[in-house]
């Protein structure tokens, strides 16, 4: 275990992604919940909290933008970290990702130690060492 014991939703449609990253996650130390989309993700948050949201970007019927801003919409989850998650990275999803709110991307595939690195950074916890995780607060 490498964080003291947190809660974690993983947004993804892609069931191998889906089951790597709530793997990783619970290696991690996290307790880990997967859903394969935004809306489910939202029914979810509804009547749960979570400590950390890693969601993918491009789902259907609600992706994860929708997602990200409904969650800083709502006053019960708006300071709930959110780390995008996505295979494809544009100049222009970046700034709409860091105008949204969402507290670090992670590029699709990624290994172990960037998803921890995303994790710390999302969380407020050390970080040691860096990869290519992207952190929107240092922008």
């Amino acid at each position: 275990m490498i964080f003291p014991p947190k809660s974690a939703l993983v947004v993804e449609d892609d069931p191998s992604h889906r089951a790597a990253t709530q793997l990783m996650l619970r290696q991690m130390g996290f307790d880990s919940v997967a859903v394969e989309d935004g809306a489910q993700a939202w029914a979810r948050l509804k009547r749960e909290s979570f400590d950390l949201i890693l969601s993918d970007w491009h789902m259907e019927p609600m992706d994860g933008m929708a997602l990200l801003r409904a969650v800083r919409a709502d006053a019960r989850l708006a300071a709930t970290p959110v780390v995008m998650m996505s295979a494809d990275l544009t100049l222009s999803a970046w700034r709409d990702a860091i105008c949204a709110g969402a507290s670090d991307f992670l590029l699709k595939p990624f290994a172990r130690r960037q998803l921890l690195e995303a994790a710390a950074i999302a969380i407020g916890a050390p970080v040691t060492g860096r990869s290519n995780v992207i952190d929107f607060r240092a922008l």
